[in-house]
């Protein structure tokens, strides 16, 4: 039997031999469609593909709010077709290849030898279309994908204003000039809420911070915009009240002057009691100006005879 098989290599190997001797080498050519499936990659993604925005870890540096800035994205999985060409030509004759092909023509077992070598060559990748299956991931923000916007309100009982603010985007991170707007308040902060918003053609999230007492320590407000002096109405008043029985009307005329110039409200018949005491001083060019600011302006006319009677 092994003789046999010796004798029929010798035949096949002849055989080989003179076809070779007697033609030249065939050119061979096939092709195969091949697909696989990839992930949408985040650069391709759109403005619907947002699905979450996550603000996270606000923190205080240097006087500025710094909020790092997420988006959560919806990405599609792609069908993809190739076309791969193989170009072939019949191997060098050489004994090694000639016995290779005269076992796998008497062999029983599937045989991989090849009597070609196949140069392949793929071509370009085409989307087909998406499966249908999709994944979410998390990435830093992508102006592309939408815009930001920041408020700054500060509260004050129940008086609250809108402030300006500055505010900036790098690195994936918002970062809000949070001392220089809040020293440039109309009102001095109880509270201060600062709302970011995130808007595209097919989305809107917002987040808010509010701040309080703690965060204005830690960033050492200077109140000295909101302070205003103290009055001392009441010790004025006091003077008032020991000057008069002892006719020092110089005494209670300089006290009655600190209480108009403090501001505060005074009521209807403080103008007449000026007026009174102007004329004690012997100025009735200013007795007859404040008879007739309380004449104008008092709800009740108490003393109207006797301010007409300064005129």
């Amino acid at each position: 039997m092994v003789k046999s098989l010796q004798l029929f290599s010798i035949f096949m190997l002849a055989q080989l031999l003179f076809a070779c001797s007697t033609t030249e080498s065939p050119q061979f050519y096939k092709a195969e469609l091949k697909e696989s499936v990839s992930w949408q990659i985040f650069s391709e993604t759109s403005q619907n593909a947002v699905s979450g925005i996550d603000f996270r870890d606000g923190r205080l540096v240097n006087n500025i709010w710094i909020i790092d800035l997420f988006q959560e994205v919806e990405l599609q999985q792609k069908l993809m077709q190739q076309k791969i060409e193989y170009l072939g030509t019949e191997k060098p004759l050489t004994w090694n290849n000639m016995l290779a092909e005269t076992q796998c023509s008497i062999s029983q077992a599937e045989c991989a030898y090849s009597a070609v070598d196949w140069l392949v060559k793929p071509g370009e990748v085409t989307f087909i279309g998406f499966t249908g299956e999709t994944k979410k991931e998390r990435h830093p923000y992508a102006p592309r994908l939408g815009e930001i916007s920041a408020k700054l309100q500060v509260k004050q009982q129940q008086q609250i204003v809108t402030i300006p603010v500055n505010w900036y985007v790098k690195n994936q991170k918002i970062y809000v000039d949070l001392k220089t707007a809040l020293e440039q308040a109309p009102i001095e902060p109880e509270k201060a809420i600062l709302k970011i918003d995130f808007t595209n053609s097919h989305h809107q999230y917002s987040h808010k911070v509010v701040f309080d007492q703690y965060i204005f320590n830690l960033m050492s407000l200077s109140t000295e915009r909101w302070q205003k002096p103290v009055n001392n109405i009441q010790q004025w008043l006091d003077r008032i009240a020991q000057c008069l029985p002892v006719s020092d009307v110089d005494c209670a005329l300089e006290n009655m002057v600190k209480i108009e110039a403090s501001g505060e409200q005074v009521p209807g018949n403080f103008y007449y009691h000026m007026a009174s005491i102007y004329l004690m001083a012997g100025d009735s060019e200013k007795a007859k100006a404040y008879a007739k600011k309380y004449l104008a302006t008092a709800s009740s006319q108490q003393y109207q005879h006797q301010a007409r009677a300064m005129l």
